[in-house]
């Protein structure tokens, strides 16, 4: 069986989160189970900036975007488990950023991720690959299954492949102003309240969710959650007529970079056999925070890395922050995102200099740096489809804290009143009252060492690999291919 990843960003070439992690595992996961796989994004400026091997094919499409024909490079890379094609227009995608800048996102979304998206069907004809499945996420390929039925220019297209569409965070659905239609070269019966029309805008989420052969989320419980007002993001009409083809797929986690045992990121390995390790990686990480002199076991660690959005719980966290501090911890965050988050976190650095420091940015050892040096992960999420950095935690032996929503729900069992099951700490209310609270459990157990770390083995020995994930979602794409 043939399978087309499509995805707007994939580590190790670019990422601005979750997104680009299931880009880079799941296709190496299906690889490893006996599918054929390769995987198409952008070719970013951070792409073309790094130093990943891949070349130039030579190939040329052209592609329609309106009353325009551009020319679509493609570049191809073969150093990772999964071949990856790169669809090059500096035009478009040489840029400092991904999607947006700190204070806006870019004017030309819409046409940018139109050009990509008819780039893709353009090369999967080039290459006669003649797929099973195209799988696309979240809105930047969301218009993939129109163009595979009406081909780039609209006048129709021999349709062999089924699509999957997988819903990594709803409330980003791609929505732009109806005059952009015409980018689309689409017929204009699409441009419908029975397809794209969204209370007189394109919704490109939408119109996955209504022509894609099946629709995934990124946990079970998520799933479930978007079918209600207050997770639904006024798609909740829309996936009730679609749900029975929905299905909750739980992520996974690339045990080949998140592993504490062999993360060449760190300072030092350890494992759960050994965990002497950890205290190496506490150290580094303060030293290199500007907390060198905090390095008193006694004293918690608190980490975090996310964007500084209000999904993420910045709401919360700004509300909390000052009682989080009253207690003797010590907090560090990296993370980037909207202006006003950003002052705060240098608000706080200026509050607390001695046991509060953030890099406001995106760095990747940072990350796992962060993972591997604190003893407690906040993730107080507002809403989290499934989240990784949990997942993340449980390995490193750094326990989670985290708002019982989604994902975080699923994954993290919280801990019982007698401390002997559970893997990490879990509020059911989204106040600062319910956060505190947890937290004040969780730094109790702190100060009994054993059962502190029986609560890190417990976790560091859950395993979230992508292997019964992966074949799930071969389970699904063998039911809709068998299907006439």
């Amino acid at each position: 069986m043939k399978t087309v990843f499509v995805s707007s960003e994939a580590t190790p070439y670019a990422s601005t989160g979750g997104l680009a992690d299931v880009a880079a595992a799941l296709p190496v996961a299906l690889k490893g189970q006996g599918m054929q796989v390769c995987r198409v994004m952008p070719m970013y400026r951070r792409v073309i900036e790094s130093t990943h091997a891949m070349r130039d094919t030579g190939w040329r499409l052209d592609v329609p975007v309106g009353l325009r024909t551009l020319t679509a490079e493609v570049w191809i890379s073969e150093d990772e488990p999964v071949v990856t094609y790169f669809i090059r227009k500096d035009e478009f995608f040489d840029r400092r950023e991904l999607y947006s800048l700190p204070d806006r996102d870019y004017d030309d979304n819409f046409e940018r991720f139109a050009f990509f998206q008819k780039a893709v069907v353009a090369l999967l004809d080039r290459l006669g690959l003649q797929a099973d499945i195209v799988h696309a996420n979240d809105w930047q390929t969301a218009l993939i299954p129109y163009f595979l039925k009406y081909g780039i220019r609209g006048m129709g297209r021999e349709q062999t492949e089924k699509t999957v569409f997988t819903v990594h965070n709803l409330a980003y659905q791609g929505i732009f102003p109806a005059e952009t239609f015409p980018y689309t070269n689409l017929p204009f019966s699409v441009f419908s309240l029975a397809h794209l029309e969204y209370y007189g805008n394109i919704n490109c989420m939408k119109g996955a969710l209504i022509s894609a052969d099946h629709i995934t989320t990124v946990s079970k419980r998520y799933a479930q959650e978007i079918l209600t007002p207050e997770y639904g993001c006024g798609l909740e009409g829309v996936l009730a007529g679609v749900k029975d083809n929905l299905t909750g797929i739980l992520n996974g986690v690339d045990y080949r970079v998140w592993d504490p045992s062999r993360d060449h990121m760190i300072p030092a390995n350890y494992s759960s056999k050994d965990l002497a390790g950890k205290q190496t990686c506490r150290e580094h990480v303060l030293q290199r925070m500007g907390l060198g002199k905090q390095k008193d076991g006694d004293i918690p660690v608190i980490g975090m890395v996310s964007r500084l959005v209000d999904q993420k719980g910045f709401d919360l966290l700004a509300e909390s922050m000052e009682a989080i501090m009253q207690h003797d911890v010590i907090f560090i965050l990296l993370g980037s995102g909207r202006e006003e988050y950003q002052a705060l976190c240098r608000t706080w650095t200026a509050t607390w200099p001695d046991r509060f420091a953030a890099v406001i940015g995106f760095d990747v050892e940072l990350s796992h740096e962060i993972e591997a040096g604190a003893d407690i992960f906040l993730m107080p999420s507002r809403f989290e489809p499934c989240g990784l950095n949990q997942l993340y935690s449980l390995k490193y032996g750094t326990v989670p804290l985290v708002y019982a929503t989604g994902g975080l729900d699923d994954t993290i069992e919280r801990v019982s009143k007698d401390a002997d099951t559970g893997t990490g700490f879990k509020f059911e209310e989204y106040t600062s009252e319910a956060l505190i609270a947890e937290l004040e459990r969780a730094l109790s157990l702190y100060k009994n060492p054993a059962a502190w770390k029986a609560l890190q083995l417990r976790g560091m020995e859950a395993d979230f690999s992508w292997n019964q994930s992966a074949a799930a979602y071969i389970r699904l794409y063998e039911s809709l291919t068998q299907t006439a």
